[in-house]
């Protein structure tokens, strides 16, 4: 088989088709967007990913609860209180405080 000229390669070229893509390849036409939300994906880095997870779990660990009920021995009323029995003021601040 001698090798082909230019004129020659054009013509087979010209008459060349490419195959058809294969069916795995092609995207379906009835994909709607609610399908799309149920079965697609995202692709993302892996320390994006992880970086997201971490917020995420600091966020749910700041937004716990971290106050505990605390449980009296008998109920509190004001019968309860008493008067304080010496009152002595005590102003606490700057000692050259100018007014």
């Amino acid at each position: 088989m001698e090798p082909l000229n230019d004129q020659e390669l054009n013509q087979v070229l010209n008459q060349w088709t490419a195959p058809a893509a294969p069916r795995a390849l092609k995207f379906p036409k009835d994909r709607s967007g609610w399908r799309w939300l149920l079965q697609g994906s995202i692709r993302i880095p892996a320390p994006i990913a992880l970086l997201l997870v971490i917020a995420a779990g600091v966020w749910l660990y700041s937004t716990r609860s971290t106050t505990k009920a605390i449980a009296h021995p008998k109920p509190v009323s004001l019968a309860d209180f008493q008067p304080v029995k010496q009152m002595q003021p005590r102003v606490i601040g700057r000692a050259n405080e100018a007014n």
